[in-house]
């Protein structure tokens, strides 16, 4: 039988199910020691002597037929001759004095809840600030109580493939050839995989061996308030702390995860000098301050787009490069293996501008240019590409964005279609590019000449089209992609529903993939080649692109053609999720 309980893991709640500690279950993580015939007592075992054959773990009658002797219970282990300080491990007994904590109750020998007791699913949570595994070492503990009542909770994680985040822990690379277990894998370099946490209640009559590189957590001991539980600590150790002992801080969480989202080391800052006040329109700042001339404001996101490109070029070839960002949801994705029913918990609500087949063509040009230089990338899949106009909410559960949907189903429509009429461009692409991620941006254009296709006959006369019938490029360019972006977020305000982006710097850009290893990145040669080659790959857009008639590559983008704007709603952080509604294109 099993017991729900709710591990508070950092800011993480999980539920697992507490499972009653024996020998199979608990295998992958190490030994359980314990009396494996309790209904057989020496005397009986000594009158059959001749029988001994059958039992188990090579048992044999000692002590003058006053006891049975079960030999190697659990295996003690010591990897430290493959420690990189050298220092050899030494056996070493220690005790603990482990106050009881008050899950009792729920965690009794049988492993059913008492009646009235507190369901950890709604009630108690059991909170958990640190994992930490002795990667050269097995460590026993065993009980030492005459009480058989008394509980204690094991708490244990297996290990996640190697990564970036645990580069430089120490651990053994494989088991010593006259091992019991040669052959066996070790658990690894990398950090725990809490979202596969495995509890157990044991009994006093039951002691525990982690196996080396094992994390878990400290030890709990169940029982009254006030109340201890001894235990004698079994294991090598050489003095040399972490390769001793190596911890797992549990700080990181985001919507039901400890992943943390590549947001929160990369931060998006708006780089174009305007300040936008607390309360107004974001769009609206940079449209005051330019004095709503599409020259300035086409100025402004090209200081946005060139500032940030030499801060990224700074910290690829700095001295002090650690890594790249890894999308931990994102690889996981990719890599079922993994976490095999992995999925990403962070629904959002947006409205994204589909890019027009021209655009997609140049821009999965531009991916395998940067492919080229990087073959291990990410790159996002052509039908997903997309830019976002507005993100109103993200890293919401699913009913949470129902509700925001609800709220602004009868605006859908004003909002998908509202390109139709008011249409803006977009000019002179480029790659911009950071730690986690590599874009395709844009300009607003400011007077530029009209490049890209006309709309499909027959166009209607009373709505303005750049380039086409009366009036000029400069005089249709005074609405900017930065106006469609300030009357989007007006009209999504019109609902009711309060608008948390993230988007509300100065860029218009397509994402074009995202870094899932660092193995293209490793070396100081490796970086700054992937920085020439963005730099080659930038030259050839402003001298092959920008404002080329009849080239092979249109580099214009009138936002609304083809399609119009396309509410979205899901996992979406990868062009994923679904379609709520799609406006008229032109």
């Amino acid at each position: 039988m099993t017991s729900p309980l709710a591990v508070q893991l950092g800011g993480l709640r999980v539920v697992v199910d507490a499972m009653r500690l024996d020998r199979a279950a608990f295998a992958p993580f190490g030994e359980v020691v314990e009396n494996p015939r309790p209904d057989l007592h020496p005397a009986t075992a000594a009158a059959n002597a001749n029988n001994t054959t059958a039992l188990p773990f090579s048992g044999v009658i000692a002590n003058q037929g006053s006891a049975i002797k079960y030999q190697h219970v659990t295996r003690m282990e010591n990897f430290y001759e493959q420690a990189p300080s050298g220092s050899p491990g030494v056996a070493v007994m220690n005790m603990f004095v482990c106050a009881a904590r008050s899950l009792v109750s729920d965690l009794d020998l049988d492993l059913a809840p008492e009646p009235n007791s507190a369901d950890p699913r709604t009630g108690d949570i059991f909170p958990v600030s640190v994992l930490e595994r002795h990667p050269y070492t097995t460590q026993t503990f065993i009980p030492l109580t005459v009480d058989s009542k008394r509980r204690y909770l094991v708490v244990v994680a297996p290990s996640l493939p190697p990564a970036a985040a645990d580069d430089g822990l120490p651990v053994p690379t494989s088991q010593p050839a006259t091992s019991p277990r040669a052959g066996e894998r070790l658990p690894g370099r990398g950090l725990p995989d809490v979202r596969r946490l495995h509890a157990f209640v044991a009994t006093a009559e039951q002691a525990v061996t982690y196996g080396a590189g094992t994390w878990h957590a400290p030890m709990v001991a169940l029982g009254p308030p006030k109340t201890a539980l001894d235990f004698v600590v079994v294991q090598f150790a050489n003095g040399v702390s972490v390769e001793d002992c190596q911890e797992w801080l549990l700080t990181l969480s985001i919507m039901g995860t400890p992943l943390e989202s590549t947001d929160a080391r990369n931060k998006l800052e708006d780089l174009s000098g305007v300040v936008v006040k607390p309360g107004e329109n974001p769009y609206d700042a940079l449209i005051k301050a330019c004095s709503s001339r599409p020259a300035e404001i086409q100025s402004l996101y090209s200081t946005h787009r060139v500032t940030r490109n030499s801060q990224q070029r700074e910290k690829y070839v700095s001295s002090d490069f650690k890594e790249l960002i890894i999308d931990p949801f994102l690889f996981r994705l990719e890599k079922p293996e993994i976490e095999p029913e992995f999925q990403d918990p962070r629904n959002c609500l947006v409205f994204w501008a589909r890019p027009p087949d021209h655009i997609i063509k140049l821009a999965s040009h531009l991916q395998s240019l940067l492919q080229k230089a990087a073959p291990d990338l990410w790159l996002m899949p052509s039908h997903r590409m997309h830019m976002t106009a507005l993100e109103v909410a993200h890293s919401r559960t699913p009913d949470e964005i129902e509700s925001l949907v609800s709220a602004m189903r009868p605006t859908i429509p004003a909002l998908t279609n509202i390109t139709y009429k008011k249409r803006s461009r977009l000019v002179k692409p480029l790659i911009s590019y950071d730690l986690s991620a590599f874009a395709v941006s844009f300009l607003p254009a400011a007077g530029e000449s009209v490049l890209s296709p006309p709309p499909v006959p027959p166009h209607p006369k009373d709505v303005a089209h750049p380039g086409l019938a009366e009036g000029s490029t400069a005089e249709s360019d005074n609405y900017t992609y930065h106006h469609l972006r300030r009357d989007v977020f007006n009209l999504a305000q019109t609902t009711g529903v309060d608008i948390g982006s993230r988007y509300v710097v100065p860029s218009a850009h397509i994402t074009l993939g995202r870094f899932l290893t660092q193995e293209n990145h490793a070396t100081p040669q490796q970086r700054q080649a992937w920085i020439q080659a963005i730099e080659s790959i930038n030259q050839w857009l402003e001298s092959e692109v920008w404002d080329v008639a009849d080239g092979e590559f249109i580099g214009e983008w009138i936002v609304g053609q083809e399609r119009g704007l396309v509410a979205r709603n899901g996992p979406l952080w990868y062009g994923g999720g679904k379609t709520i509604m799609e406006g008229e294109g032109f």
